[in-house]
């Protein structure tokens, strides 16, 4: 849970606009062994450079994906279902 309240703030503060959290983490499993997330840049939106550095070099999560809308709406279908077409959960945290 710090890695992902770490991960939150620094992407907040790089610009982001929408994360959406999956994984075993959005599970009832005590102690998740994984992140995948999404991150959703908005074009125009200012942005910290330090911040997306920190992003692509820092974060411990394996699954992350930093992009625009049309890849935002792409990749937030797929992480909300399982192998199998069927719906699961995700988080949404948006700015």
């Amino acid at each position: 849970m710090e890695s992902v309240r770490w991960m939150i703030d620094l992407a907040l503060r790089a610009g982001v606009r929408r994360i959406v959290l999956n994984g075993s983490f959005v599970t009832d499993i005590m102690e998740p062994n994984d992140v995948d997330c999404i991150l959703l840049f908005v074009p125009g939106r200012r942005r910290d450079g330090s911040g997306i550095k920190q992003l692509r070099n820092g974060l411990p999560f394996p699954g992350i994906a930093m992009v625009a809308q049309g890849h935002f709406d792409e990749l937030s279908r797929f992480f909300g279902t399982d192998r199998r077409g069927k719906s699961k959960g995700m988080i949404e945290v948006i700015s």
